[in-house]
């Protein structure tokens, strides 16, 4: 990574660093007030998580595809009509019809997943930076620095497996690059969607 990038993210971090913060803070509170909401993941959970972000994504391409041919159309109300499926999030629900599994369990499912993969990937991102240090082109004290701020903010980090029994967690650590390439797609269309 060049230095300038470097120093890019980890500005970018520096920004974030409140977030985190905040959250963490923020975090005992909410994990009370949705403790019964929360449910116990297993291993099988892991296939609905998968399958589920799948049959979202194609319904979201499906009402991708419908939406580039309203527009072509310049027909205002099939594009309205294509993007309600997207508004209303009849994806998800669509998708748990589909498993034969109550929305709010697929939801919770796919939210608990979706919270360890991006914490997860925040920490690889911070020991990727920690490991790039070395090949930037900064000064001495600036690498120091640098080094210092990576590794509290890798501090204040959760490990995000360390919630998971063993099984769940050799299981979602064999599967998460795929998952996680899932969940940025299925992001990806969301957001891409709901911008227009």
């Amino acid at each position: 990574m060049r230095p300038f990038n470097l120093q890019l993210s980890v500005l970018a971090l520096a920004c974030a660093l409140p977030l985190l913060a905040t959250a963490q803070t923020a975090a005992p509170a909410a994990a009370t007030a949705n403790a019964e909401a929360e449910i116990a993941l297993a291993v099988a959970d892991l296939d609905l998580y998968q399958r589920g972000l799948q049959l979202e994504i194609e319904s979201l391409r499906e009402a991708q595809q419908r939406l580039q041919s309203a527009r072509d159309a310049r027909d205002d109300v099939s594009e309205s009509t294509a993007l309600q499926p997207v508004l209303t999030r009849a994806y998800e629900r669509n998708a748990a019809k589909s498993l034969n599994v109550d929305l709010r369990r697929y939801r919770e499912v796919k939210r608990q997943f979706g919270d360890i993969l991006v914490l997860g990937e925040y920490i690889d991102q911070l020991n990727a930076q920690l490991e790039q240090l070395h090949q930037s082109g900064i000064s001495a004290k600036q690498r120091a620095d640098q080094r210092k701020s990576i590794e509290e903010a890798r501090a204040r980090a959760v490990d995000p497996y360390a919630v998971l029994d063993v099984a769940l967690r050799d299981a979602l650590k064999q599967r998460a690059d795929a998952l996680v390439r899932l969940r940025i797609n299925n992001r990806d269309l969301v957001q891409e969607l709901t911008s227009r």
